[in-house]
């Protein structure tokens, strides 16, 4: 007989770890909601010079970092999931089971898609849970080379576009040396395209229509613009980073340290070091993106140095924090964040809800009215939400509303999952 995983099975350290991811995420798909282009340092949002300095504290210690640290503690959960089944002797029903899992998954994150935000991340995880299946039986040695295959690719990308940074530099070079009366269109072209790239630019003021100005105008929006429904069924640009962080999280997990971080000797002089090593590279990514936009990047060190830093200080936030809970928090019980870690689904639901009821024209229609400074409010308004109502449901739950959902899909074929008490 096949029963889900009761609670007391959970490790209580990546329960904290996915409660402090789902937090920090916030910050970024907050900003997602709030403008027509938040990625831009310079376009929206920015009214005063606090607006920049918050811009860069916000990209320099969130921007990627969360996202890493969610798809990570995804990969371990992935893993522990199919672990489990097989010590319970499951045979192919396993597979069944872990193929229903993030079946189901994925159709979550696709409604989310769609009703809710085009930003979604569930559908790529699931699609990304599919591709680490062969994966789950390799020894660490063959997971590493297959982790440096894939940094090796993204590596060859930077340096590709690199490339391409240095001859647009050359050919606008080029074509400016030579006299106007001499230039073609095409050196017309390749001057103003440089000098557009290179342009230092003032924020745009412009008032524009909230997004979703009605919630039946918002899907047609959605899915005018969307990839998912014409098969694009992950995010193309994420994919190979996904999976080598995913393949990092299965490593740390067979390492034991999510039960008892000293299972690494040097544990504490190794997560410095990749917490210390993490903040430089980004501080210097983000100091360049925030302040110095302008100038691109040309030099081919300096395009890898930029490859993974966000990759990197994510690993060092999960090792930071694994380490503090397990050495500080956990003999307190310290439950307010980790209650958000064990309904992480529904939180993460919960919040771009909430997100699209501010800033979406369904709802108060803010949608570009706020700025970057006065977007924190919005973030630690939804931080107390969440952590209140977390604690409220868990009072009576034993997990999330659409935790329990999906567990009742995953098993739905199988048996009844019994109801764990407390």
């Amino acid at each position: 007989m096949i029963q889900p995983t009761s609670s007391f099975e959970r490790i209580p350290a990546l329960d904290f770890l996915r409660g402090v991811a789902i937090l920090g995420i916030l910050f970024i798909n907050a900003e997602n909601f709030a403008y027509p282009d938040s990625f831009s340092p310079w376009r929206n949002g920015f009214e005063e010079p606090r607006d920049y300095t918050t811009r860069f504290w916000v990209y320099f210690l969130t921007q990627g970092k969360f996202y890493n640290m969610f798809a990570l503690l995804f990969g371990v959960g992935f893993y522990i999931f199919l672990d489990r089944l097989e010590k319970k002797q499951a045979g192919l029903r396993a597979m069944d089971i872990y193929a229903r899992r993030l079946l189901w998954l994925f159709v979550i994150g696709a409604v989310h898609y769609y009703f809710v935000w085009d930003g979604d991340i569930l559908h790529h995880y699931a699609i990304c849970g599919f591709l680490l299946f062969p994966f789950r039986a390799m020894k660490g040695r063959s997971l590493l080379v297959v982790m440096g295959l894939l940094m090796a690719l993204q590596l060859v990308k930077a340096y590709d576009l690199t490339l391409r940074r240095q001859g647009w530099k050359v050919n606008y070079e080029r074509s400016l040396s030579l006299p106007e009366e001499e230039r073609t269109e095409d050196d017309e072209k390749r001057i103003a395209f440089w000098e557009r790239l290179t342009q230092q630019k003032a924020p745009d003021t412009t008032q524009v229509p909230p997004r979703k100005e009605t919630f039946l105008r918002g899907l047609q929006e959605t899915y005018e613009s969307a990839g998912l429904h014409k098969g694009e069924v992950f995010h193309q640009g994420l994919l190979y980073p996904t999976l080598l962080i995913m393949l990092a999280g299965m490593l740390l997990y067979r390492s034991g340290i999510f039960h008892n971080y000293r299972a690494w000797r040097y544990y504490w002089p190794v997560s410095l070091t990749v917490l210390g090593v993490g903040l430089l590279v980004n501080y210097l990514r983000f100091y360049h993106w925030t302040y110095q936009y302008f100038d691109p990047v040309t030099n081919i060190w300096k395009g890898w140095l930029f490859t993974f830093p966000k990759e990197l200080l994510g690993l060092g936030y999960i090792l930071f924090f694994n380490g503090v809970y397990q050495k500080l928090l956990k003999t307190a019980r310290f439950k307010i964040i980790s209650n958000v870690g064990k309904t992480a689904l529904s939180n993460y639901i919960l919040q771009n809800i909430l997100l699209g009821l501010v800033f979406y024209g369904y709802g108060l229609g803010q949608f570009n009215h706020w700025s970057r400074f006065e977007v924190l409010g919005i973030v630690a308004l939804i931080w107390v939400i969440q952590l209140a109502l977390s604690a409220l449901w868990l009072r009576k739950y034993p997990q999330g509303p659409l935790e329990r959902l999906w567990r009742r899909l995953t098993y739905r074929s199988f048996e009844e999952p019994k109801a764990v008490t407390k």
